[in-house]
């Protein structure tokens, strides 16, 4: 009989010793495993976990706190102190990985502090839709992440919406999601700022992926943000622009955060605007080609998003004051609505989500220690507000952003961030103490005008890029500080708000330290060594200017738009472009149009635009740029009503120009399939296509995985890029229209990790089409670059695309050498 059962269990391909997931078991009665002080902490166990069941609780650093056979009615723990606990569990069956939960502190119905700086970016609208095959949590997760939220203590939280599923015809507008999310935050007293970055097809005449009907764009803004006042209080218009969300210009993201903005205000007229988050440091043209078309006079906030280590956070901020100031808004404040790191690495953990890996523990803890660093260290530069990415589940390849995880427990990173509130979101920051080269400490005054600081030692999560931080944490960096304080105790809590006592004699308060930041209350008469700086004050920048008067224009193909994205090239002495003239207003417009860096044939000498109306100007624009020169502009200006309007300013840079007295080198060598490294998230091969003449690239996907294909050329010694200026090739694809294409130039020769300059380029046909590739600003040293990629993140399971005469650009003749 027993050799029968053992047949069976080989021939159905199952273990014959198969291990449950502790965390696949164990029921908390509490949304997320997140416990309230004063909540009873009551678990159950699934049916599956079979008979005498024992468990072990333990907590983050592996001390055990209790332990027990488990009881058939459940387990009911005595009250535990704020903190963060794993579940262990043994029995007939084995068992592997742990459940785990928390203790925060006891949230009020409404937040403590409903302008606090530390926030959470929790996608929820997104993020939260059911999947079928997430055996563990199958259905919308929208009101558990809601709740998860209000227990972490924070007052603004950012979400994301949909135009394209609000309004997918003209005349329709749906709720979806969206609104009824904003109001279950909104509800509890969260405030919501939104963004959105696509766009439905009635709204994108000839663009893929910006709009370019602005009014349409107007009406919708003004509609969602008039349905959402009372609990989305603060609106971006996109997202990442200067990265890959869009393949438009500059100027054209600029007329379309225009027309967003006076929809938004009109819909709801004390809400903050932004812009939509710009992401890449050092700031590019693209940023201030934006500010160029007056941007700054339609938002209040400048957004950033950065995902860089710590130790680049002084200078990122003060780059960015620095970009405020050279554009005539020194005090706006700052909102970073994305802040994360990639400290932890790629996850390593087999998840029971298919194909998923998830953190492990240690990388959980990584992801801990930063939050309260990272908020700590930008509130101290003087960020407003802070959203950190990401509280819903999500992955991305290799990368486990969520604090819940894919089950909606609640992961290490979330207690250290609701304890952090709990400690710091009613106190006003103060500065930095110096208490020693290898010490972090900063100051904060309570409401009750009593001190705290919260304090440890750098690590590598401090001191280090995020590739070089050691996961495993075996350096803890303890230490003991001294502060002059009265006699008596002071609480202490550790980095998941777990209590401690430290004793003061003889006015010496000494401190244990480490890595992991530690909260101290209860201080007095403490000075900052280095005050923190002020967050500034929200307003946009000043204007007598007509502000409902938008310009937007197409090009003809007598433009190609350069690669950064921030100047026009143009393929003759002159080129032809439309003109749309936008009047946002409910007030007939009378005036006229300027030009200037050029002259413009077809401007009449006067125009009236009705309330809402749109005119079309064909124009024929020639540059005035001296022979020897390569740079200039093509500025729309002009006066309406009496008052001057803001700018559209298209730089000019005549890169075809500028490459004259050089040459192209074909980089024959993509040819030969063997010179091309695999490198994709998928099955892909590569071959020489006799018929197209050309290379060709295939690959097959998985379900459930995020498509990207890339393989990589390495470059040898006669195929520098010395003295290049940019790449041009030949690329087509099937199906056609990928989701993104990307060129990159790589510094070393690694496989996937390494330092890399992305360059995106409009997407790809089933046609052959030309792309040129300007080199610009992105590549400071081309004759650093080791390797090449150049791909595509498809759509589809299954894609195909050709690369054919790929040539090099060189600046002059004596590269050639």
């Amino acid at each position: 009989m027993k050799s029968l059962i053992v047949l069976l269990f080989l021939l159905a391909g199952l273990p014959l010793w198969a291990t449950i997931d502790a965390g696949g078991v164990v029921i908390a009665a509490s949304p997320a495993g997140i416990f309230q002080e004063g909540e009873l902490l009551r678990f159950t166990l699934k049916p599956e976990a079979g008979n005498n069941v024992r468990y072990t609780i333990r907590d983050w650093n592996g001390s055990k706190v209790a332990e027990g056979g488990w009881p058939v009615e459940g387990l009911t723990l005595s009250e535990l102190p704020r903190g963060y606990y794993q579940i262990f569990l043994a029995g007939d069956k084995s068992f592997t990985n742990y459940a785990s939960f928390g203790v925060v502190a006891k949230i009020p119905k409404r937040p403590a502090n409903s302008d606090m700086y530390f926030a959470l970016d929790s996608a929820q609208s997104w993020c939260g839709v059911g999947r079928p095959h997430n055996v563990r949590f199958p259905k919308n997760g929208f009101k558990l992440i809601s709740e998860a939220a209000r227990r972490s203590g924070v007052a603004w939280v950012r979400d994301r919406l949909s135009w394209r599923d609000m309004q997918p015809t003209l005349n329709e507008f749906r709720n979806c999601q969206y609104i009824p999310n904003g109001w279950l935050l909104g509800e509890t007293g969260i405030k919501i700022a939104n963004t959105y970055h696509d766009a439905p097809k009635w709204a994108r005449r000839n663009s893929k992926d910006l709009p370019d009907d602005l009014r349409g764009t107007y009406r919708f803004a003004e509609k969602v943000a008039k349905a959402a006042k009372g609990c989305t209080e603060a609106w971006e218009f996109w997202n990442e622009e200067d990265a890959g969300f869009t393949v438009e210009s500059a100027w054209d993201y600029a007329a379309c955060l225009k027309a967003a903005s006076l929809g938004f205000q009109k819909g709801n007229p004390k809400a903050r605007i932004l812009n939509g988050s710009f992401c890449k440091y050092p700031l590019r043209n693209y940023t201030q080609t934006v500010m160029d078309n007056d941007a700054a006079f339609y938002f209040d906030t400048f957004n950033f998003h950065t995902y860089d280590p710590i130790r680049n956070y002084p200078t990122i901020i003060v780059g960015l004051r620095k970009f405020l100031e050279r554009n005539r808004v020194p005090d706006m404040p700052i909102w970073l609505t994305e802040t994360g790191t990639n400290a932890p690495g790629m996850a390593t953990e087999q998840s029971y989500y298919p194909k998923l890996k998830r953190y492990s523990h240690t990388q959980e803890i990584v992801v801990a220690e930063f939050i309260p660093k990272s908020q700590v260290i930008f509130q101290n530069l003087g960020v407003e507000r802070n959203f950190f990415f990401v509280l819903s589940p999500y992955n991305e390849g290799a990368k486990d952003w969520g604090l819940l995880r894919k089950d909606y427990t609640a992961a290490a990173g979330y207690f250290a961030f609701a304890n952090m509130v709990a400690e710091l979101g009613k106190a006003r920051i103060l500065g930095e103490l110096q208490l020693g080269d290898d010490v972090k400490a900063y100051l904060y005054r309570q409401p009750d005008g009593s001190q705290s600081i919260v304090i440890w030692t750098l690590s590598d999560v401090d001191t280090e890029n995020n590739e070089d931080v050691d996961v495993s944490r075996s350096k803890v960096g303890e230490k003991e500080v001294h502060l002059n304080q009265p006699d008596g105790n002071y609480t202490v809590r550790n980095l998941f708000g777990t209590p401690d006592q430290a004793v003061a004699r003889n006015g010496q308060l000494p401190l244990a330290i480490d890595r992991y930041p530690r909260y101290v209350h209860g201080l007095a008469g403490l000075k900052a060594d280095i005050p923190a700086v002020f967050p500034g004050v929200s307003a946009k920048r000043e204007t007598q200017a007509d502000r409902t008067v938008v310009l937007r224009c197409d090009l003809s193909e007598d433009f190609t738009v350069n690669s950064n994205r921030s100047s026009a090239d143009l393929k003759n002495e002159s080129g032809k472009l439309t003109l749309f003239v936008c009047n946002l207003s409910d007030v007939e417009k009378k005036g006229t149009i300027t030009v200037s860096g050029g002259r413009a044939s077809g401007l009449p000498s006067e125009i009236t635009i009705p309330p809402m109306g749109e005119l079309q100007l064909p124009i024929d624009f020639t540059p005035e740029i001296p022979a020897e020169k390569f740079n200039g502009k093509m500025e729309f200006g002009g006066t309406f009503n009496g008052k001057a309007i803001t700018r559209l300013s298209v730089p000019i840079f005549l890169f075809n120009r500028s490459v004259a007295a050089g040459f192209k080198r074909e980089l024959k060598a993509i040819y030969n399939p063997e010179r091309w490294r695999n490198n994709s998230s998928g099955t892909m091969r590569s071959e020489y296509d006799k018929k197209e003449k050309a290379i060709r690239f295939d690959v097959e996907f998985p379900a459930f995985v995020d498509r990207w294909i890339y393989p990589e050329f390495i470059l040898k010694g006669n195929e520098s890029l010395h003295g290049a200026k940019g790449v041009e090739f030949e690329i087509k694809t099937t199906p056609s229209m990928p989701k993104e294409s990307v060129f990159m130039v790589v510094m070393d020769q690694k496989s996937e990790h390494d330092k890399s300059v992305l360059i995106r380029f409009p997407m790809p046909s089933a046609e052959w089409e030309k792309r040129i590739i300007t080199f610009d600003e992105f590549v400071e040293r081309p004759e650093t670059v080791k390797m090449i990629r150049l791909g595509i993140n498809p759509r589809v399971n299954k894609q195909s695309y050709w690369i054919r005469n790929l040539q090099i650009i060189y600046g002059n003749k004596e590269s050639e050498k």
